[in-house]
């Protein structure tokens, strides 16, 4: 139990220092790439570190001393036994096993949710019209309202879009299926799942989704001809809705940020400060 709680202590102490990091010298910068990879070597660094270090904590119990009664000078007839009546165990909770069990449930509990929404994303692709372009594989479902990709696959609506924001969205769907930003999402929810009871690792989730949406914003602001239309089809839903959490989403709640972001000035320099 101790060294369990030495390396929850150790992985939470540095989720926490590269999240400070993060938002202290990288959150405001524009080299969103690096940022990615310093957002996952946290993750790694958190998961794994603490595992070439740790302290074992041997006991050693006291052998006791075993005093054998001496009864040769004492005839038989005369050696009373003596009975000691038994005490009764008071009962103890352990709480290593309470808190054991705790932490198990949260973890199959968050598995079957992460189940389920992978079987989601299956019977939202299956059956449904699909066009391949090259690696891609599009979905028109007129049931969702959210466009998203999952890998390869990217799942919009086209009854609910115009042929210049359906271009638009294409293309910055096609960022996060190109650059696998599935992974990075699916490795957060992995380690949310692993950490459920750290809120640090929530909010580093959080900024690694954040991030993944600034890189798809500006590699499509270079290929799209309009980037004010851009904009403005970023803007079209702004209320949050529901979506399955580890799929990328083109529409989210933070779309200020997100405009923000895209009218920033490219950051100079400061690149090597993405590197831990």
């Amino acid at each position: 139990m101790e060294n369990i709680t030495i390396y929850a202590l150790k992985a939470s102490a540095l989720t926490g220092l590269f999240y400070i990091a993060y938002l202290l010298l990288l959150k405001k910068e524009t080299f969103f790439t690096a940022n990615r990879w310093f957002l996952l070597s946290g993750l790694f660094t958190a998961a794994l570190l603490p595992l070439a270090f740790y302290t074992k904590t041997v006991i050693i119990e006291r052998t006791p001393i075993v005093y054998q009664a001496i009864t040769n000078s004492v005839p038989q007839s005369e050696v009373t036994p003596i009975i000691i009546p038994q005490q009764e165990q008071a009962f103890t909770i352990n709480w290593y096993y309470v808190a054991l069990t705790v932490y198990l449930c949260g973890v199959l509990l968050l598995l079957i949710k992460l189940f389920w929404d992978l079987y989601k994303i299956k019977r939202i692709v299956k059956g449904r019209p699909m066009l391949k372009e090259g690696q891609y594989k599009v979905i028109d479902n007129s049931s969702i309202q959210l466009p998203f990709s999952f890998f390869n696959y990217i799942v919009l609506n086209t009854s609910v879009l115009k042929p210049a924001e359906l271009e638009n969205i294409l293309e910055h769907e096609k960022v996060h299926s190109r650059q696998k930003h599935s992974a990075d999402m699916l490795l957060g929810q992995l380690f949310c799942i692993i950490f459920w009871f750290n809120p640090l690792a929530w909010l580093y989730k959080k900024v690694i989704s954040q991030n993944l949406e600034f890189i798809a914003d500006s590699e499509t602001s270079k290929l799209v001809s309009d980037t004010k239309a851009y904009q403005k089809t970023l803007l079209k839903f702004t209320v949050q809705q529901d979506c399955i959490a580890i799929t990328n989403h083109f529409y989210q709640s933070l779309i200020k940020k997100r405009i923000v972001m895209l009218n920033t000035p490219k950051s100079k320099g400061g690149t090597l400060l993405s590197i831990p």
